[in-house]
Parts: C-alpha cells; structure tokens; sequence
C-alpha cells in the first residue's frame, strides 16, 4: 500500500486503530477502526439504491454480465486537508490515507455518487456499489451494451477482469440467482438455511431470523408464519444468550419456515406495460399481500409483503385490519403503483363500498388511509377468501379462450352503441389493458368483469357459451349476462 500510494506516513494528531478485515480469498484488507472519527463526521445523505431494486431494469431480459471493479474505493482521492484525520496505529508507526479508506462513514455514498456519474444515462445497467450489473434481450444487444459500459470504466481503471463474468443467462447478483424467467434466493444460500440448526438460545434464534428475512419478499405470509418465533424475542437485549425452551408448535414453525425459503416463489420481473393486481388479506394477527402482473397468458407474483399487526392493530375490527392492511400494501409497493391502472382484490366485501360513502362518516384512522389509498385506486373488488390467488380482471374476461379480444378492442373503438352505453348511470365502464397493450372496454358494476360485445362478435359469442352444454334459454341468458354486455343481449339469446 506504501509503494502504490495508497497511503504516507504521517504525524497527524488524530489516530484510530488498525483494524484487519477478513477477505473471502482468505487474504486480509487493512483499514481504520474509525468508530470514533465517525462519530463526529457530517453524514453524506447520497442514497444507496435497495437491493431488490435491480429487477426494474430486467423486463424481457435473456443475457446478463457482472462487472467487479478494481479496489473500487481507492479510487477517490482525500482531499489533504483532510488525509490527517485517517491516520491508524500501526507496529511500524502512524500512516494516513491518500485515498479513500474502508471503514470511513461516508465512503458508500461517495463512491456511490461517482460510479452513478460514471455510468449516467445507461438504463441496462444497475450499480450497486462496486458490483455491476448489465442486463439485455439479445446477445447482439449485449455486445453493444458491454462496449458502452467497459469504455466508461476503463478511462477510470475500474474493472477487475478476474471476477467478472460476462454474457451468460443465469447469473448470481447480490445473493440472488438471476434467470430470463425471473429471480429466486441463490441455491447455497439456501440449502445453508435448510441446514440450520433449532436456535439454543436467543441470539442465535434473532441471526437466523435475520438471515431469512434476507429473502422475506419472497415469501407468501411471512410474518404469520414467525410470529410464534418472535414470541421468543420480546424483551430480550442484545447479545441475549438466555436459553430457548422450544415446544412443539414452535419447532414445527421453525421448520415450516425454512422450507417456505426451499419452496420459495419465482419472481418475475416488474414491467410497466403489463397489467397489474394487488391481493391483500388480512387475519388476527398479521396482514399479507402479494402483487402480480399478467404475462404470457397468466398471473405472476412480482413481490410478497407481509407484517406482524402490533397488539392495538389486533384489537382492531375485522373492516379496520383488512383496511389497514390494503393501506400498508399500497405503500410497501408505492414504487411499483404509482402512475399504474390496477386492481385492488380483498376477502372482506364491505370494503367494496369503501370509496362509495361519505368520509365524513368513516373514523378520522379509517378516513386517511382510504385518503392515502385513493392517490393510487379506487378500484376495489371482492374475491372468496377460499380463492387464495389474485384472479384479477382479465383471468375472468380471458376464460373464454377462443375469443379474440383485441380484435373485439378493434371494434369497440368505431361502435355508436357503446359510446350510448357510456352515459348510462347504472353501469359502471372502464377500460382494462389487454397483454397486446390494447384496451378494452367492459362494465365493473357487477363482481365479474363483463366486457361490452360489438354487434360483429355477438353471434360468436352466443355459440361458444351455448355450445359447452347446450343450456336452455333462460340458463343461457343468465350465463351471458353474467360474462358479458350488449344493450338487447336478452332479445338476441331468445332468437
């Protein structure tokens, strides 16, 4: 470190002590033990990017290259007024750094900072810290997209070409395996928890609950799930080495959990041209949800989320929990539903009506949350709570496979007779996106979603519903009106 400059030696009136931090080579990087420096340094409040925040750029992505760069760190030089101050004790005397140190407080955020000016405006790119990812749909497009991304970083001596790995189709980024079809936690990491054995006492139950909750939005009810584990933590202080007397419900839950991570859920990658749902639940003690989107003909999970209601939340009346946990769902995917058209689904049926009376007449608690909810939708819609899975609009438009309906939302947008239909109180129409990107019009003023039927389709129509079991004329007049609408649907079924 002396001969490359890295650091000088120094007879500065600050010291702090030699720490040695253990590589995964086995080797050691020598730093400052700089508790005490930073504890008087200004914070430099430049955001980290979130972990899981990397699957926004991977939407149709089929090729993936990780880029390491070279002692990332060094290379952002002190200013030398301010060198003195990262001085360490060393056997051999005082040295202090001429580039930025390890163990500094705002060290992340600037580096941050510079690899985010380095690799401004490429959006295939996702860097966090000294670890980069680069995603693309072909490997064409790949070989344009390293070109662009290694030029940038070898003008700064960035890249660390023995730990890199390029242009394959699975990929570890993060502690995640990243595949075309979506993300899950890395194997290794999880057969190390399927290893993992029954907690003896406090401290290690919290590590292995900390290690789980790596991967928590991966996991459907969660926090349902450990609540008997966190039973065990309340009152406990750091360091607790008291003894866990396990029962057999708990040990049973800790083994539930570790194999809801072995049977952990594909996730797919957010995009914002698909439609999206979001299910939310809620039981006596914690609240659930999971958001979806509709791809290649079905539903597909994005995140889960999920929470511990505190012991007022679990007080609360039936409407107030599964409220609350609607109004926590929207804000734990804020990122996500923003700017989006999407359907909120609940098992409770009063909260249809939410949006349909007068705030003043809702709890100031209940009339902030549906303020807060209403920023995002208004669109709520019940589903049995047996049904547990997101069956939004289009799975129940699209059941009738054979039906072309972005040739339907062709027509629509030349028929007089829905455009009469638009003033008709009674119903309730909006439009819904369809995967091509089309949108089609149907009525919501009825639990099923029933599209409106041009005059070109209505025949086709009759025939495919009346063909699966050759109902009569009043059964087949109930099964249309329940699927779809057209203004003299009865008088066409009856000729």
């Amino acid at each position: 470190m002396l001969n490359n400059e890295i650091i000088r030696p120094s007879n500065s009136q600050w010291s702090s002590p030699l720490h040695l931090a253990a590589k995964k080579d086995g080797s050691y990087r020598p730093c400052g033990d700089y508790r005490q420096l930073n504890a008087q340094t200004i914070p430099d409040r430049y955001p980290i990017p979130r972990l899981e925040d990397f699957h926004q750029i991977l939407k149709e992505t089929k090729i993936f290259s990780k880029i390491d760069l070279f002692k990332a760190y060094f290379q952002i030089p002190i200013a030398e007024e301010h060198k003195c101050k990262t001085a360490i004790i060393t056997p051999f005397g005082l040295y202090e750094f001429n580039v930025m140190s390890f163990g500094l407080k705002n060290a992340p955020a600037t580096f941050q900072r510079f690899i985010h000016e380095v690799l401004r405006g490429l959006d295939f790119v996702f860097p966090y810290l000294d670890d980069i990812l680069i995603a693309s749909k072909s490997n064409q497009e790949h070989e344009i997209h390293l070109n662009l991304v290694l030029e940038r970083l070898n003008a700064f001596g960035l890249i660390n070409i023995s730990k890199s790995v390029f242009a394959v189709e699975e990929i570890e980024f993060l502690g995640y395996l990243i595949t075309p079809q979506g993300s899950r936690p890395l194997p290794g990491k999880v057969q190390a928890i399927m290893n993992y054995k029954i907690p003896e006492n406090i401290q290690d139950l919290r590590t292995f609950l900390g290690i789980l909750n790596f991967y928590r939005h991966y996991l459907k009810d969660v926090a349902k799930n450990q609540a008997l584990l966190h039973e065990y933590l309340k009152g406990s202080k750091k360091k607790d080495k008291r003894k866990i007397q396990w029962t057999d419900e708990a040990e049973k839950q800790f083994e539930k959990c570790k194999n809801d991570l072995a049977n952990a859920t594909l996730l797919s990658f957010p995009n914002s041209e698909l439609p999206l749902s979001l299910f939310t639940d809620a039981s006596d003690t914690a609240i659930g949800a999971v958001l979806r989107q509709y791809e290649n003909s079905t539903w597909k999970p994005i995140a889960f989320y999920s929470k511990k209601l505190n012991d007022a939340q679990q007080n609360y009346s039936t409407y107030d929990r599964e409220l609350l946990g609607i109004y926590l769902s929207v804000k734990q995917f804020k990122h996500y539903l923003e700017g989006r058209t999407f359907t909120i689904y609940t098992d409770h049926k009063p909260l249809i009506f939410a949006f349909h009376q007068k705030l003043d007449k809702a709890a100031p608690r209940q009339a902030r949350q549906l303020n807060y909810i209403s920023q995002f939708s208004t669109d709520i819609k019940y589903i049995k709570g047996e049904n547990n899975i997101v069956a939004d609009t289009l799975s129940r438009v699209i059941e009738v496979s054979s039906i072309d309906y972005d040739q339907i939302a062709d027509a629509q947008t030349q028929d007089e007779e829905l455009k009469s239909l638009q003033t008709i109180t009674s119903l309730n129409l909006k439009e819904y996106p369809l995967p091509s990107g089309k949108y089609l019009w149907c009525d919501t003023s009825t639990i099923k979603i029933r599209p409106y039927i041009p005059e070109a389709f209505r025949k086709q129509i009759f025939h495919h519903i009346h063909g699966l079991s050759h109902p009569g004329i009043k059964s087949t007049i109930k099964l249309m009106n329940s699927k779809f609408i057209w203004p003299s649907i009865k008088k066409d079924v009856q000729l």
